[in-house]
């Protein structure tokens, strides 16, 4: 038929494709629902015909989602949404029994130091809530949680928007680290060495905008001489460790990798702000309680982390 007979379809199967389409596994997407792999199986079948395409294909020994699977996640993603939040009008979110799964964009290191905890707390209070954790896109964050495909974001989003929540973490600060037996700095770092030693950058995305430090080293006539630039935290205090290059960069992730491999930590010597580390939702979420319970756990566990004052510079 040329038009597509909504009163035909059977719209249970439209959980079973967002399982089907987050899990990438039959077997996965029958556990998360509560229901037989046979069932999750047959389902598959059902909307393979139904939409005409086969939805997830094996390419190895894992399942990957076809272009028209990858296409339909966000707008299914918000359709649930609001059926959901439609048919239970004032119902309660109950952490023990409720079965979900949240999508949350975070840079590398904020998701290391923060999900073993965050994850005790959701094994402790709610153990079947499953989190999907991706790469923050950054510029393409807002447009993410605003189409539904994102529940929350950590760090920094470019793109302002109306709609878009915003909560502090907590308060973090700058950093220097050079290697142990670095041949020019040994214990402290002056402004001399500091400018004329290549530095290692860490990059967000394709912003290469001048960041604070330069904006820092301006004011007193200098700059810095950036030897390589790179798109990964977790990967800048490995190279670091293994050369001679200097890297400014938040004291979290500085500090956890210092008890990892050998790193001097120095402070700057250059005045930088503080700033906040942050969480972004859609309006939407507001008054949903299963996000609001995952907002205030997330508050909670992000209140040991970082430096005890207010920050004093944000992002935007």
């Amino acid at each position: 038929m040329n038009r597509f007979e909504l009163a035909n379809f059977n719209l249970n199967l439209l959980v079973a494709l967002d399982a089907l389409l987050g899990e990438r596994s039959v077997t996965a997407a029958a556990k998360l629902t509560r229901v037989t792999p046979s069932a999750m199986s047959h389902s598959l079948a059902e909307l393979r015909t139904l939409l005409d395409d086969p939805l997830l294909v094996r390419s190895g020994r894992a399942m990957v989602l076809t272009p028209r699977a990858e296409a339909l996640g966000p707008a299914l993603r918000k359709v649930l949404f609001d059926a959901q939040r439609l048919l239970a009008g004032g119902a309660t979110f109950d952490p023990a029994t409720t079965v979900r799964r949240f999508v949350i964009a975070a840079p590398d290191f904020l998701a290391t130091l923060l999900l073993p905890p965050l994850l005790a707390a959701i094994a402790r209070e709610a153990p079947a809530i499953t989190l999907d954790v991706v790469p923050s896109a950054r510029r393409g964050n807002a447009w993410l949680l605003e189409s539904g495909e994102l529940d929350l974001a950590l760090g920094a989003i470019v793109d302002h928007s109306t709609a878009i929540r915003r909560m502090d973490l907590c308060t973090e600060g700058f950093v220097c680290a050079v290697r142990k037996g670095h041949p020019r700095v040994r214990g402290k770092l002056d402004l001399k060495a500091y400018v004329e030693t290549p530095h290692l950058v860490i990059t967000l995305g394709d912003d290469n905008a001048p960041t604070w430090i330069d904006e820092a080293l301006e004011k007193l006539g200098k700059r810095r001489r950036v030897a390589v630039r790179v798109r990964y935290f977790m990967a800048a205090p490995l190279v670091i460790a293994e050369s001679d290059l200097v890297l400014t960069g938040p004291s979290m992730l500085i500090r956890y990798f210092a008890r990892l491999v050998p790193l001097q930590v120095l402070t700057p010597p250059i005045e930088l702000p503080t700033y906040p580390e942050e969480a972004y939702w859609h309006q939407r979420f507001d008054d949903d309680p299963g996000h609001a319970w995952l907002r205030s756990l997330l508050a909670k566990t992000a209140r040991g982390f970082g430096l005890p004052e207010q920050p004093r510079k944000r992002s935007f």
